[in-house]
């Protein structure tokens, strides 16, 4: 064999043993979302680009139905949930489940939506009026009404004429003039101010962060389980990380990434209009956000246990609701 062959081999050898990732198989992690929610665009990101494989595991991605998802999460059918709210999690807590919300995810992404034609220009300018909702248990419209309360001072469910209906279904009874404004979130948000030119009369991140000086909650969050991060935390970092990643392309393409195909095929949109509109308010709104500071973890959980004074939803902000994996698991191995 001369030198020259010998060389190469060599040379083939040593690169082949300095990427050994990229020849053996990855340790596997179940991640959920829900189908066809804007909750589940990063995980859709972190697929899609191959963001999974780049931080040292193999992503296997379920997007399932809204009704039972947390249930699947609960009983252990997935390792990950990337669209959790923090309220299912202090509930679960307080029901003896070792889960926890570990990172943010989407910004309040929510609100309340008029027609163009509308005269509101405050949520006041709804009393006595009908107003579309889902359900007054819901994420969506326990945040509105707190929201409101605090901004205006007075209670939606008891001033406004409430009527409702499924989140799909609010975006055609707006249009069709059957209520004045709907409370709802993306993407069915952007649909109906498609549909009806419409606006949003309080975007709830902006609006209440601006009330607050800084601070709003988040809707979703990345919830893990207590014994998952302890027995793996070099692969709950790598989530954390490849999230991370998920995050700054968003940033760095001004929401412009939602145009890929798989994320608008994931998300269900069919229509260009409300594709770009979506893409217009995220960016306009900073949808999704990494901000998990000990200042937004502190004001939220005084925004929880404002909700456990109520009762309504929540009777108790358990310890463990929200923390960091460097809390849960120490420093990054």
């Amino acid at each position: 064999m001369n030198a020259r062959i010998f060389r190469g081999l060599l040379a083939a050898g040593l690169t082949a043993l300095a990427l050994p990732a990229l020849g053996q198989d990855q340790p596997k992690v179940t991640l959920q979302a829900v189908a066809g929610s804007i909750g589940g665009v990063p995980m859709m990101i972190i697929e899609g680009e191959g963001l999974d494989r780049k931080y040292g595991f193999e992503g296997v991605f379920e997007y399932l139905p809204s009704d039972g998802l947390f249930q699947n999460f609960l009983i252990g059918n997935s390792d990950v949930s990337m669209d959790n709210d923090l309220l299912g999690v202090a509930i679960a807590r307080a029901e003896g489940f070792d889960v926890s919300a570990v990172y943010p995810v989407g910004n309040l992404y929510l609100g309340i939506v008029v027609p163009g034609s509308s005269e509101a220009r405050t949520p006041e300018d709804l009393k006595g009026r009908k107003v579309g909702h889902f359900g007054a248990d819901s994420g969506t419209t326990t945040f509105i009404r707190l929201i409101v309360q605090e901004m205006f001072g007075f209670d939606v469910l008891e001033e406004y004429q409430m009527s409702q209906v499924g989140p799909a279904a609010l975006v055609p009874l707006l249009a069709q003039g059957e209520v004045e404004a709907i409370f709802n979130f993306e993407t069915f948000a952007s649909a109906a101010m498609v549909e009806t030119d419409g606006r949003y009369l309080l975007q709830a991140h902006a609006d209440y962060s601006e009330f607050t000086g800084g601070f709003a909650p988040w809707i979703t969050n990345i919830a893990m389980h207590g014994d998952w991060m302890r027995e793996n935390p070099a692969l709950a970092y790598a989530v954390r990380d490849a999230y991370d990643e998920a995050i700054q392309l968003l940033i760095d393409s001004d929401y412009e990434i939602l145009n890929k195909p798989y994320v608008a095929e994931k998300l269900g949109i069919t229509s260009e209009a409300v594709l770009t509109k979506v893409i217009g308010n995220g960016n306009e709104y900073g949808y999704f956000t990494n901000d998990w500071s000990d200042e937004k973890r502190a004001a939220a959980t005084e925004f929880l246990e404002k909700l456990a004074e109520d009762g309504s939803v929540i009777e108790e902000v358990p310890e463990g609701t929200l923390v960091t994996l460097e809390d849960v698991i120490g420093p990054r191995p």
